[in-house]
């Protein structure tokens, strides 16, 4: 009897343990499996775009006038050829032009009678030579009035090539002088992007590093191009380091804000989802999953790039590292795990 009662009680101790164990929690979670990754340091600088000095044309009128039509606007983009403002020339232009044709018509006269001194040995080959440059510029005169319209007394301005209109002030009623700049063309081909740099971060730019650039609102890359200066002086006002990138492709627009994010480096390190990571009084860890179980892991967590986040501590790559499901989990408890690819 007492042998009976010992077998039945052991019996019911084995029952209760497995009962005890097969009632432990246990956690379904996702798991990613930790390897490197090619994290970029970058910098963030806000800006503007701008058409390159260079390659501006400013368009210019050497006689006065008055705009009488305007067929463009601040920022639209021209073809070579097209229309851009009609000019109703000063009466003087025409009296200029007439003056000059006289001025013309006299010049070859004189030419013509200096050859016929040259020719009866009545005069140098000196005078000669000064009658044919002042037709030469009495020709010139003549020539530039009749592009400028002087003969017709008006003028149209056309784009000498498909161009970007970057700068406009005029309206139509407006009265122009000579020699005044009416628009200005630029190649929107070469885009520019100024941006303002905190001088600490101006310090880890150089020459020929990549940017990317997109609208200061938005989160989409909307062009790419290279730094092609880093200033060298702090502007008193903004406190800011004044960098210049030249831009290889863009759909933006001269004169759009823009956020730009420059690539100072690019290495590969270990690296988790910045959703694997947790934080309590201890500091920043991890589940890391082994044998069934996840065991916490205490990290330290360096640079971020897109939304992978550099680590380091006791961990291996090939090791499965908990992505979703981490919050309810804790040291040791058993897990259920769906590696993600």
């Amino acid at each position: 009897m007492l042998r009976l009662a010992l077998l039945l009680g052991c019996s019911a101790l084995l029952t209760t343990t497995l009962a005890t164990a097969d009632s432990a929690p246990v956690a379904s979670v996702q798991s990613q499996i930790l390897g490197l990754h090619r994290m970029s340091t970058q910098v963030e600088a806000y800006g503007i775009l701008s058409i390159s000095p260079a390659a501006i044309t400013h368009m210019t009128t050497l006689v006065p006038g008055q705009v009488t039509a305007l067929y463009v606007q601040r920022g639209q983009r021209v073809t070579k050829g097209q229309k851009l403002l009609d000019l109703k020339l000063d009466p003087s232009v025409m009296q200029s032009y007439v003056q000059a044709k006289n001025q013309w018509v006299l010049a070859r006269q004189d030419l013509a009678h200096q050859q016929q001194l040259l020719a009866a040995q009545l005069t140098t080959q000196s005078a000669v030579d000064a009658a044919t440059h002042a037709l030469h510029n009495a020709e010139l005169a003549v020539h530039t009035l009749k592009d400028e319209g002087a003969d017709q007394g008006t003028m149209t301005l056309v784009a000498p090539r498909s161009a970007l209109v970057t700068g406009l002030s005029l309206n139509p009623g407006d009265h122009v002088g000579a020699n005044s700049s009416l628009l200005a063309l630029g190649v929107d081909e070469k885009l520019q992007a100024i941006l303002q740099v905190d001088p600490d971060d101006a310090s880890r730019l150089t020459t020929g590093m990549p940017v990317r650039l997109g609208d200061v609102f938005a989160a989409v890359d909307r062009g790419v191009g290279q730094v092609e200066n880093v200033g060298h002086t702090v502007d008193p006002v903004t406190r800011h380091v004044e960098v210049l990138v030249r831009l290889k492709e863009t759909p933006l627009l001269e004169g759009t804000p823009v956020r730009a994010h420059i690539t100072v480096s690019s290495e590969n390190h270990l690296a988790v989802p910045r959703a694997s990571i947790l934080q309590d009084i201890q500091g920043s860890f991890i589940y890391r999953i082994s044998n069934g179980h996840a065991h916490r892991v205490n990290i330290n967590t360096g640079h971020e790039s897109a939304g992978w986040v550099e680590v380091s501590g006791d961990l291996t790559p090939g090791q499965h590292i908990v992505v979703l499901g981490n919050y309810e989990l804790q040291d040791g408890m058993g897990v259920r795990e769906d590696v993600l690819p």
